[in-house]
């Protein structure tokens, strides 16, 4: 056996262990209570039930299986796609091309990665690229920085700033190099969504230094009270294009099917084109059965408004139960509670420890010393099971802030 070192990609030793690694060892060697069932809230899944309609619509096209799906997306899914944004987002008609301004993906993550290989040059005016990423974030935008070979730029995301970061507070050198700006809204874990300022500020800033904005708008479905803005209407009621905006979304969380794996990208059609040119390489599309159900999907909104009406119910539940906690407070959107408790990864071994209850600590999601007094609770759950958690959480910070 050769017992050589192998080279490989040496940006890789610089990815950091994904949170639910980090939350594993946290917990590893703490035994939870014999007798309580377990509740985890520590993940982003959808545990709501998924649209029957789907059941019939995956058996009638069984024979999909057995055919190589087109790689950008069938027509009538991308139609479907453009359609829902125009409905969610008052487009006009013409906004938006089929053929041109949409591209498919086998889910979002996998885009928001291989979206900074595809775009992302190895110099940017002569030096390395930078990205700027908001902090906490999703942990995707880190990693596909670095496997990319550009290097990471965390821009604080604070309670003192109402959650927003202040992209344009960076040093010009670094903004002049930078490629790509990552942002997400609503955002998570803090669930703050942008408005039409924000939106005209970033947009201004992205193209003022030729960078590439890269917008996470899977949460944008759900929300308590008004929809939040997304960035192609920002751009509609600013009257100016989408050069230099790509934007992403998934029917992950809006119509709880994280297991499809189904989502696009829209856009400027010049980058969309060149990340066209990636995915024929590297990324496998959805199934054809698969396709047909995301189109049905993105054609229906009703079981995405059943599906916000549930989560306005856990969230007044929230509201209520953590009342007397001075530092909760409502997000715009999203389906995540940004709780400040004094010390996160504390807090998160306690409640495993007594309660059974598997939160996220904010330490594990950003470098910030801010964030080491935050947890991350995903409202996931059913009504009856989320309501006993947050009790539960609320008892223990009773006692433990006493």
């Amino acid at each position: 056996m050769n017992n050589k070192l192998i080279n490989i990609n040496e940006n890789l030793k610089l990815l950091n262990d994904y949170p639910f690694q980090r939350l594993n060892n946290l917990l590893k060697d703490i035994k939870a209570p014999i007798g309580r069932k377990e509740i985890i809230l520590s993940i982003g899944e959808p545990k709501h039930n998924p649209p029957k309609f789907i059941k019939n619509i995956i058996n009638k096209n069984y024979s999909g299986w057995g055919k190589y799906p087109p790689t950008l997306g069938m027509e009538k899914l991308n139609i479907a796609s453009i359609n829902w944004l125009n409905r969610r987002f008052k487009l006009s008609k013409n906004f938006l091309d089929y053929k041109e301004n949409i591209l498919q993906l086998a889910g979002t993550r996998e885009g928001l990665f291989n979206v900074a290989l595809a775009l992302s040059p190895s110099k940017k005016n002569k030096k390395k690229p930078a990205m700027l990423i908001p902090e906490p974030f999703y942990q995707v935008y880190a990693g596909a920085c670095r496997i990319s070979g550009a290097e990471p730029i965390f821009v604080p995301s604070i309670k003192k700033n109402g959650f927003i970061p202040s992209f344009a507070s960076i040093d010009k050198k670094i903004l002049m190099r930078t490629s790509i700006i990552y942002v997400c809204s609503p955002s998570n874990p803090e669930g703050t969504a942008l408005k039409i300022n924000h939106w005209e500020n970033l947009i201004s800033l992205a193209r003022k230094y030729n960078a590439i904005l890269i917008v996470d708008e899977c949460y944008t479905d759900i929300y308590i009270n008004n929809p939040p803005i997304g960035v192609l209407e920002a751009c509609q009621k600013l009257n100016t294009d989408l050069s230099n905006i790509v934007s992403f979304h998934s029917l992950s969380k809006r119509s709880n099917v994280p297991g499809i794996r189904s989502g696009f990208a829209v856009g400027d059609k010049r980058l969309i084109q060149n990340f066209k040119k990636l995915r024929h390489y590297c990324a496998g599309q959805q199934p054809i059965p698969i396709q047909e159900v995301a189109t049905a999907l993105w054609n229906d909104d009703e079981h995405s408004k059943i599906n916000r009406e549930i989560y306005i119910k856990k969230f007044k539940l929230a509201k209520e139960i953590f009342k007397n906690h001075k530092d909760f407070y409502l997000p715009s959107g999203g389906f995540y509670l940004w709780l400040k408790v004094g010390n996160g990864e504390k807090i998160t071994k306690m409640l495993w420890k007594e309660k059974k209850i598997k939160v996220m600590p904010g330490a594990y999601l950003s470098k910030l010393n801010s964030s080491k007094a935050y947890i991350r609770i995903a409202l996931i759950s059913n009504i009856k099971e989320t309501k006993a958690a947050l009790k539960d959480i609320s008892s223990l910070l009773s006692k433990y802030q006493k």
